[in-house]
């Protein structure tokens, strides 16, 4: 008796469609990519129940034949590929052949379609996978393929889809992302007899960007292009301020098929390196156009995963056009700094019951703060009183005008000094609140970096070196880390067991802040078990480095140190980012202010 036997055709194309289909939304991908390839330049989604009873798809696109129609529903039947060579250079948005079979196979089907050069139309009426009547009909010029009632005959399916809204957003979802892909071809949603969405064709890649990703980046978000030979990469990004808890509202877009690489959200994220907080992800959407033979799109049969033949330049290409983006952006100091009250004045439960601190090294009452190092430490008593006149006398003193020290800072006066934490100026018609802790991290940071890229580290020998009592665990990480750190200008000598001794620092880092400081470098480390990469535990540790040194919130600074702290950070290649990616200037302008005030709407 036989035991291996071929599997009946319906069968066999719902195994298929459960990959192809795995929701509704998969549904309407398909399809939509099906009208793009047939050149439509406008196409209406209809849904009803969440695409479980009913998904219509219209566009004006060439439409098919009657003979093309009925193969078009045949498995492997596709107008998009016809060699192996053709596989390995994908133009199309469609091209296997699965999608309708494996649709009408887990569904009640129905396609009508006529071309420009026929008079009457065809349609096709399929339900579960079994053709019930091929007619003629009236139709206009295109196609329109009807989807009901999804997976009734396989109700296992059906059990795991969710619930009619979560299935919606799916859906609504899929057509944003293609519709940004597409800005020309004009893109309607009808949710239950009611539009819900409409992208109106003709529209360039910022218009369109701007309806999609939502009013939160209006004013806050950037364009760019470049190309390199055959590489080219473009798109729009948000400022540092619109950030998001997850990365979905990062659109990638490959040859325009809409698609999701890792790889890609890592250049993304690189070009966004210092000025984004950890766990925060910008919005935008990022296009890369090469040559279809450098890139496999049959990686998988939802065709969203994708494999580049050389992927080093392509992703070097979008980090770097993404930073050069952000760092024009930094040329206009009062909108990239700008502050939005409508959504960053919004306190949950949570936070007033819990008010974050700015970080764990800025909590009210640090102990032994440190001055910053261009004068002397508080506890001088010629600062004593300097800082005790300023504070008394602030109100009759001038503003202190930094306008002839900077450039993107040009107009700043300085007006006083809030918290101790926060320095108030004006620049313009506009009131910037600068974070005197985070403003000195960045200066601190970038002076380090420096100093380490040009091997010109200044260390200072300890007069009593600084004892460190580790456990073997943390002894083993340290010691397999010293030539790194020496070269960081902290040197540190083993001293018999799990003991060890500091014996030179940085000249920018105090004595009493060494302890903490590899402490806090050993259990980062402990933590995150990440030594691969040199570059980025170097990175690490001038980061900790930084805010050590930095000034702490609640110290009283005189005006003259205000204007050289901005003085400093006017000299740095990022200043409007601490090395966490904390924003160092958040600004308000008169109109901000006004709603504030409820004196404009």
């Amino acid at each position: 008796m036989m035991t291996i036997r071929i599997l009946p055709e319906i069968l066999s194309n719902q195994i298929a469609a459960g990959e192809v289909v795995q929701r509704p939304s998969s549904v309407v991908k398909e399809l939509l990519e099906n009208s793009i390839d047939a050149t439509a330049t406008s196409i209406t989604v209809e849904i009803e129940k969440g695409g479980k009873s009913l998904i219509r798809i219209s566009d004006n696109g060439k439409g098919l034949l009657h003979d093309d129609a009925l193969l078009s529903i045949e498995r492997y039947a596709t107008s998009k590929i016809f060699t192996k060579d053709d596989l390995f250079s994908i133009s199309t948005m469609g091209f296997r052949g699965e999608a309708l079979p494996s649709i009408a196979s887990v569904s009640k089907f129905s396609l009508v379609t006529r071309t420009k050069a026929s008079d009457i139309g065809t349609k096709i009426d399929i339900i579960g996978g079994k053709i019930r009547d091929v007619s003629d009909v009236g139709s206009p010029v295109g196609t329109m393929v009807e989807v009901r009632h999804l997976f009734f005959n396989t109700p296992a399916r059906k059990k795991f889809l969710k619930s009619d809204t979560t299935e919606t957003s799916h859906i609504a979802d899929v057509i944003s992302g293609i519709a940004l892909g597409h800005p020309g071809i004009g893109f309607r949603l009808v949710l239950n007899k009611k539009l819900v969405k409409n992208f109106p064709a003709d529209q360039n890649f910022f218009q369109r960007s701007l309806l999609v990703l939502g009013k939160d980046v209006t004013g806050n978000l950037y364009s760019f292009k470049t190309r390199d030979h055959t590489l080219s990469v473009s798109g729009t990004c948000s400022g540092p301020s619109v950030t998001r808890s997850y990365s979905n509202r990062i659109y990638l877009f490959v040859n325009h098929r809409l698609v999701y690489d890792r790889g890609l959200v890592a250049a993304v994220f690189k070009g966004y390196q210092g000025r984004i907080m950890k766990g925060r992800f910008p919005m935008g959407a990022i296009c890369v156009d090469l040559p279809c033979d450098q890139v496999d799109v049959n990686v998988h049969p939802s065709k969203r995963e994708i494999k580049f033949l050389d992927p080093r330049p392509v992703y070097q290409a979008v980090s770097t056009t993404v930073s050069n983006a952000l760092f024009q952006a930094q040329n206009d100091v009062t909108a990239y700094t700008r502050l939005d009250p409508v959504t960053s004045f919004v306190v949950s439960e949570d936070q007033e019951k819990n008010p974050p601190m700015a970080d764990k090294w800025t909590s009210k009452g640090a102990k032994n703060p440190s001055s910053y190092p261009h004068y002397h430490h508080p506890s001088d008593p010629a600062r004593a009183e300097q800082v005790k006149q300023a504070v008394f006398q602030w109100p009759q003193t001038a503003t202190f005008d930094i306008s002839k020290k900077t450039d993107s800072l040009t107009g700043l006066t300085i007006l006083g000094q809030v918290l101790g934490t926060y320095i108030i100026a004006q620049k313009n018609n506009s009131l910037m609140l600068v974070d005197q802790h985070a403003a000195h991290e960045r200066v601190v940071y970038e002076t380090l970096k420096k100093r380490y890229q040009t091997l010109c580290v200044q260390s200072q020998d300890l007069l009593i070196p600084e004892t460190l009592d580790l456990t073997h665990k943390e002894a083993d990480l340290l010691i397999s880390i010293l030539e790194d750190l020496s070269e960081l200008g902290i040197r540190i000598e083993p001293f018999g067991g799990t003991t060890f001794v500091v014996k030179s620092i940085p000249q920018l880092i105090e004595k009493k802040q060494i302890k903490p400081l590899v402490m806090e470098i050993i259990e980062n480390f402990l933590e995150t078990h990440d030594l691969s990469s040199k570059d980025k535990w170097l990175e690490a540790c001038l980061i900790s480095m930084a805010c050590h040194t930095a000034i702490r919130a609640n110290k009283i600074l005189l005006p003259e140190e205000m204007a050289q702290l901005l003085f400093d950070l006017e000299k740095c290649d990022n200043p409007f980012h601490c090395p966490h990616g904390r924003p160092t200037i958040v600004s308000l302008d008169a109109r901000q202010m006004e709603k504030l005030f409820k004196r404009v709407v």
